[in-house]
This record gives C-alpha cells, sequence and structure tokens, in this order.
C-alpha cells in the first residue's frame, strides 16, 4: 500500500498544529502518521498533539529543516521506516514555520521510497492577521505560499473584511493557482480541501488507475519567455500537470503553471531563487524535463 504524503507548511504561530489536531480527529478511522520538524533542539508542537490524540504515529525531526542537505539522509531513513513498519495510510509533514519547502518532491523521488509513498500535494497555513508582516520580513513565507496546492487563510476572525480582501488579493499575486479557504482556528470539518490527494481525483479515471511520477529541474540558466512557451508546450505532451519557477532575464522570473493542454505564464516581481519546475507525468523522469528544457532553450524562435 502507498501511502498519501501531504506536506503542511506555513509560517511561525500560523496554525500549523491546530489543523494536525483537527485532521486528526476527522480522520480517526485511518492509520496516520505525522511527521513534525522543528529548527530547535526538541519540539513542543509533538507533545501538544500526542496530548489532545494519542491514536497515531509521531516522528519528530529536530536540529534543521528536513529540506536542508544536512538532515537529507535522517529524514529519508526516517520515513522509510515509518513506512515499512507502521504502513500509513496517510503521512502529514508539519514543516518548521522557518522551512522553504521547495525541495520536497525531489525527497520524495529517492529511490528508497518514490515507490512507498505518494506526494498528495502541500497545504499552507496562512496567518489572516499577521502575514503582511512576516511575508514583508521573511522570503521563507512567500515561498510557502508559492508551493502550496491548497490554502488555508487561517484566523480570519481577528480581520476585518477590508484587510481579508488585501490579504487574498496578497495571497493570488504570490500563488495564482492554489485553492483558498477561509478558516478560523483550523477548524475544516466541512472542508473540501478534506480530499486527500485531491490531484488524482481531479483526473479522469483511467489516468487515475496509472502510477503517476515526479520529477524536479533545478538550473540557474535563463531562457526566453518565447523558448519558455515552446518548453511548455513540448512539456504538456508528456506532463499531466507541472509547475514552476523560471528565470527569463537576469534578475526577471516567471511562474508556469501546466495541467494537461492548458499553461500559463504570469510575471513575478519579487521572487529570489533559481529556476525549479515540478512535474508529474506518467512516464516523468527528471533526464526527460532536463532534456525538453534544454532543447527548448536551444530553439532559434
Amino acid at each position: 500500500m502507498t501511502a498519501e504524503f501531504i506536506l503542511i507548511s506555513g509560517f511561525l504561530g500560523s496554525g500549523k498544529t491546530t489543523l494536525l489536531k483537527n485532521l486528526l480527529k476527522i480522520n480517526k478511522n485511518k492509520r496516520i502518521a505525522v511527521i513534525q520538524n522543528e529548527f530547535a533542539p526538541s519540539g513542543v508542537d509533538g507533545k501538544e498533539l500526542q496530548l489532545s490524540n494519542k491514536d497515531f504515529k509521531l516522528v519528530e525531526i529536530n536540529n534543521g529543516s528536513v529540506f536542508c542537505v544536512c538532515l537529507l539522509s535522517n529524514f529519508i531513513e526516517n520515513l522509510t521506516t515509518l513506512v515499512e513498519q507502521y504502513h500509513p495510510e496517510i503521512i502529514y509533514l508539519e514543516a518548521s514555520g522557518m522551512s522553504d519547502p521547495m525541495s520536497i518532491c525531489e525527497l520524495l523521488n529517492h529511490e528508497s521510497i518514490q515507490n512507498k509513498v505518494h506526494y498528495a500535494g502541500a497545504w499552507c497555513v496562512v496567518d489572516a492577521l499577521n502575514f503582511d508582516k512576516s511575508a514583508g520580513l521573511v522570503q521563507r513565507a512567500k515561498h510557502q505560499v508559492r508551493v502550496a496546492d491548497n490554502i488555508i487563510l487561517n484566523k480570519i476572525d481577528l480581520v476585518d473584511e477590508t484587510k481579508l480582501d488585501i490579504i487574498i488579493g496578497h495571497i493570488k499575486k504570490i500563488n495564482p493557482y492554489a485553492e483558498i479557504e477561509l478558516q478560523s482556528f483550523c477548524n475544516v470539518e466541512s472542508s473540501s480541501l478534506l480530499k486527500v490527494n485531491s490531484f488524482v481525483n481531479e483526473l479522469p479515471e483511467e489516468a487515475q488507475q496509472t502510477e503517476i511520477k515526479t520529477a524536479v529541474y533545478r538550473t540557474t540558466q535563463i531562457i526566453s519567455e518565447e523558448n519558455l512557451m515552446s518548453f511548455l508546450k513540448a512539456l504538456s505532451k508528456v506532463s499531466i500537470r507541472a509547475k514552476g519557477f523560471v528565470r527569463v532575464g537576469v534578475n526577471t522570473f516567471r511562474l508556469c503553471h501546466l495541467t494537461y493542454n492548458n499553461f500559463e505564464i504570469v510575471p513575478l516581481t519579487d521572487y529570489t531563487g533559481s529556476c525549479e519546475i515540478i512535474a508529474f507525468g506518467e512516464k516523468m523522469h527528471i533526464k526527460v524535463l532536463k532534456t525538453l528544457f534544454q532543447e527548448a532553450k536551444e530553439l532559434v524562435v
């Protein structure tokens, strides 16, 4: 049995642990595992979760981010052991509030676990009261939003309608494709976000029976916007879904988003980082993704 793997991110104090408490209550009939990651030597959130609900498996990885090279082997080892010994149906990874979760798909492609877990998407909890402050101070808060498939805009009871509209506009500017759900106390009991693996549920029935593979390609190279269009057209023939950040100038980036034959390129005004593309497909592989990008980059348009 392949475990569904869901990343839960969000800046410090946004409500990630509260969300997990609610998810554990709602999914009480499923075998749930929770991986909690903290920068600190020990985690308080794990103890808090166990006090509220003991019917789940907890793995704590502290002293840094699981997305850093220094903890990569530790994360892979813990995840492999967790799947083989506990056989969970769903795995929630609660990333540290200071983490930059751009590498999650790459981690899950490790040969020791790629056939044991299925990446079911990223959920980001956004603090409606303080997001404008955190996003203004810490670039990682924006990255967490950009990576997300679903966004839970939490603490809406603490802001007025005008500020709420401003925050929603800010989120849509950073990530125009994520589904946004408004919540207080992360009360997702009736939430459409509870559909585990909503990405696969969106596919036609025959496609859901195939094994969807994931590939991540990173580069510092610049590709023209015209050639980027050519790349996405070629990618749509082998990928059912893709998204990423692409450098089209020295300090100019674009956000690209593909679903089957439909794709879009959106300007980014405040992105700092490298080109990173995540693609899903039955025959998807890093070599395929890299080759398509390089071929498109060299085209004379």
